[in-house]
C-alpha cells in the first residue's frame, strides 16, 4: 500500500473500532435497563440503575468522539448485533448478566486495555482509561451477581448456558476481524481476516 492508503486504512480502522465500542455501549445501556426490572434483588436493581447512567455516559462520549474528532462511523458489526439481539430477547435475568456483564463487558474491558496500552492519541487514551474504571465495576457486579447461581442448576439448563458462552465467544472474536473495513477498502477480505486472526495484536487480545 502507498503511504496515503496506509493512512486511510488507519483512519477506517480507528473509526470501525470505536464505532463497535459505541454500539456495544448502546447495547449495554439497553441490557442494563432490562436488568433493573428483571433481577430479583433490590440491591442489584440499585446497582444496575447506576450502571444505566454509566452506559449512557459511555454512549455519549464515544458518539461525540466519532462525530467531532474522527468524522466517520460504521454500523454495528453483524456478529456484535447477533449477540446483543440474543441478550436483549432473553427474559432470564441470569442470561442478561452472563451475556452482557460477563461476555460483552468482560471482553470489552480487554479491548479497552489494548487501546489504552497501544494508542498514542492522548484524548482517546484518557477517555478509555475512565471508561475502563466503570467497566471493571460492571464486570465485578456480574461476577458477584452470578455467584452460586449455577451450582444447583439442572444439567440441561446449565448446558444451555455453556452453549451460549461458547457461541458468544465465537461472535465476540469475529467482531474484531474488521471484515467491513477490508471490504470498504477493496482489499481481499478473506485474506485480511485470515491475516488478522494470526496477527500479534489479535493473538495478544
Amino acid at each position: 500500500l502507498t503511504p496515503q492508503e496506509i493512512k486511510k486504512v488507519r483512519v477506517e480502522m480507528a473509526s470501525w473500532t470505536l464505532s463497535q465500542f459505541l454500539h456495544g455501549e448502546q447495547g449495554a445501556l439497553l441490557a442494563t435497563s432490562q436488568i433493573v426490572s428483571a433481577v430479583p434483588s433490590a440491591d442489584a436493581k440499585f446497582f444496575a440503575s447506576t450502571q444505566v447512567v454509566d452506559e449512557a455516559r459511555h454512549v455519549e462520549v464515544y458518539d461525540r468522539y466519532l462525530r467531532e474528532k474522527v468524522g466517520l462511523t460504521y454500523p454495528v458489526s453483524p456478529h456484535l448485533k447477533s449477540l446483543l439481539d440474543q441478550i436483549l430477547r432473553d427474559g432470564r435475568w441470569d442470561m442478561k448478566y452472563l451475556g452482557m456483564q460477563i461476555m460483552v463487558e468482560g471482553l470489552a474491558l480487554a479491548a479497552f486495555a489494548m487501546i489504552h496500552k497501544f494508542s498514542a492519541e492522548p484524548l482517546i487514551k484518557e477517555l478509555t482509561r475512565m471508561v475502563m474504571h466503570d467497566e471493571a465495576r460492571h464486570v465485578a457486579f456480574g461476577v458477584l451477581g452470578l455467584r452460586g447461581v449455577y451450582r444447583d442448576m439442572k444439567p440441561s439448563e446449565l448446558r444451555d448456558r455453556e452453549d451460549f458462552v461458547i457461541e458468544s465467544s465465537r461472535l465476540m472474536r469475529d467482531r474484531f476481524l474488521a471484515q467491513e473495513v477490508w471490504e470498504k477498502m477493496g482489499l481481499d477480505a478473506k485474506g485480511c481476516v485470515e491475516f488478522a486472526l494470526n496477527s500479534p495484536p489479535l493473538q495478544y487480545f
